[in-house]
Formats: structure tokens, C-alpha cells, sequence
């Protein structure tokens, strides 16, 4: 899809109020100048000076998509973001609205969520994922058979996957990598009466893997089913 931006996205979900688009970042200086920047980020525009040449393009791309979803799709005013320091989630100014970005080599991933959190990651499948130091980090003892009985290229596979859906859930809750992944079951996420939904696409030719997760406002409320695009 293509929206106020101009450049190639993807739509993963548009539903009971989540909003998770896709596709590649742009190169640098397309689009965007000083005063665009400015009205975009709002407070958090500061943070544009701190930032290597290479990440400037995913930087603002990024935000540029969430303001697409906040804007034209959910018709609310805009207000820029809040100035968070590095690491820590971004979130939007005089919003209850819930954001999520991530990015790995050109791809982007972006989600916004009317009501609860939401946390969202894209990793491109690489051999990092089969080091036993991660796979340590990453697995419950379950997880480290299947991956054990899986050949190199399907298990690199999957250890990339799992590790997107455990970080896309402790993004939503915000607690980032101070979530014990090794006592998380990424299988058993969906039975969780507070997570709402693990979207992982397939990836075709893309070598990437994506995974979404949305957390209920109101953790008594039933869980949706899993959406698998």
C-alpha cells in the first residue's frame, strides 16, 4: 500500500483497532526536510542530532508511517513525540495511542495500537540466532530440543522467529531484554489471557522474520485468535 508518504508499505493487520505496516526504508534525504522533520517529531526532534548518517533515513521513515496511521487512518490530530531517551519506547505526545518500531538491514516494521500495547520486531535471518550464548538466552529447555532437531538452515530459521515473538511481547510490556526469555514459552504466548495476539508472517524470499504482539488494556478479557499472514 502506499499512503500521505509516497513510498511502498505493506499492511500486516488494520483491525479491533491494531495498525502494523511494512516495507523498506528509503535512502537517505528522500523527502524529508528540516521543517517536515520538525512538525514530526515534536519535542523528540532534538534527537535527529544525535544520530549516525545511516540511521537518520529509518529514523524518520518510521515516525513518518505511525504519523500516516495516527493521521489518515485513525483521523486523530498530531502532535509529534515525546523526547525518551535512547532505548526506551517511544511514545507519542497528548496520545493514549501505543507505539511500537522496529528495524533490522532496510526493513521497517511500525504498529500502533488504539487500546493496550503493542511491541513489534523484524530480525533478518542470520547465524547470530544459532550461537549457543544466545540460544541459552533465548530457549526454554523445550525450545532447545526443537531446535536441536531441526537441520541449519530451518533452525536458524526458527531460532530467528522465536526470538521476535519473545522480543515483540516484552516490547509491548515494556520490559525490553529484562525479560527473562529462558522462562518464556514463545509457543504458549498465544494462551496467555493478556496477550491478545502473536501475528508472524511468512517471509517468502525475505529472509526476514516479523513478529506483533498486543497486550489487552484489561488483562480479564479473552485472548483473539492468532493471525498468521
Amino acid at each position: 500500500m502506499s499512503e500521505a508518504g509516497g513510498d511502498a508499505r505493506r499492511t500486516l493487520v488494520s483491525a479491533r483497532g491494531v495498525h502494523v505496516v511494512t516495507g523498506r526504508v528509503p535512502g537517505i534525504g528522500s523527502g524529508f526536510d528540516a521543517e517536515d522533520a520538525a512538525q514530526l517529531l515534536g519535542t523528540d526532534a532534538a534527537t535527529l542530532g544525535s544520530l549516525d548518517e545511516t540511521r537518520v533515513a529509518s529514523y524518520l521513515t518510521a515516525r513518518r508511517w505511525v504519523r500516516d496511521i495516527v493521521t489518515v487512518r485513525l483521523r486523530r490530530a498530531w502532535s509529534g513525540f515525546e523526547a525518551t531517551p535512547r532505548g526506551v519506547k517511544p511514545r507519542l505526545a497528548d496520545s493514549t495511542l501505543d507505539v511500537s518500531i522496529a528495524h533490522a538491514g532496510d526493513r521497517l516494521v511500525v504498529g500502533v495500537v488504539e487500546h493496550g500495547r503493542i511491541g513489534v520486531d523484524v530480525e533478518l535471518v542470520a547465524s547470530v540466532f544459532d550461537q549457543p550464548s544466545l540460544v541459552g538466552r533465548l530457549c526454554t529447555p523445550a525450545e532447545r530440543r526443537r531446535a536441536d532437531a531441526l537441520g541449519p538452515a530451518e533452525r536458524r530459521a526458527w531460532l530467528t522467529q522465536l526470538w521476535t515473538v519473545k522480543e515483540s511481547y516484552a516490547k509491548a510490556l515494556g520490559a525490553g531484554l529484562s525479560l527473562d526469555f529462558r522462562q518464556l514459552d514463545g509457543a504458549g504466548l498465544r494462551h496467555r489471557v493478556a496477550v491478545r495476539g502473536v501475528l508472524t508472517p511468512a517471509t517468502g524470499a525475505s529472509h526476514a522474520k516479523i513478529a506483533v504482539s498486543w497486550v489487552d488494556a484489561a488483562p480479564s478479557r479473552s485472548p483473539s485468535s492468532i493471525r498468521a499472514i
